[in-house]
């Protein structure tokens, strides 16, 4: 369909159509990382992206990192309630102060998400892995 207003031809498009929007976020497992502008901060969120890349690609779990830099006022002579950088899973803080290995947050990702969905801590399965699923299997 065209509309012509003078000489120019404009083109009339029908009724919007509605697009799909998902309201519920589409992610298994939220990683948030509260922590300084310092290296060990940066060694952290680092870390814990290469695991969100490990159990999206191996296990299929989803997972969003959420970096929050703090920044902590100089002047204040207050102790800071928390040495930094601090890891929370889901909610749940898991590690404050220190930098875990990328193999550490991904067993430490997998051990809650059993225990949310209130599975049993069997040994993980990797894809492709055969000698786990047996072993698995005969648990």
């Amino acid at each position: 369909m065209a509309a012509v207003i003078g000489a120019v031809k404009l083109p009339v498009h029908d009724v919007a159509q509605t697009v799909g929007v998902d309201l519920y976020p589409v992610y298994d497992v939220e990683i948030v990382i509260y922590g300084g502008l310092d290296p060990q901060t940066d060694e952290l969120v680092d870390n814990a992206r290469k695991a969100a890349a490990i159990l999206r690609e191996e296990y299929g779990v989803e997972v969003i990192v959420s970096p929050n830099i703090v920044h902590w006022d100089i002047t204040s002579f207050t102790p800071q309630p928390y040495m930094l950088p601090v890891l929370v899973v889901n909610g749940r803080e898991v590690s404050e102060g220190k930098v875990p290995s990328v193999q550490e947050i991904v067993d430490i990702v997998l051990r809650l998400f059993d225990e949310e969905r209130g599975e049993h801590s069997i040994p993980p399965l990797k894809k492709g892995d055969d000698a786990v699923e047996v072993m698995a299997c005969t648990w």
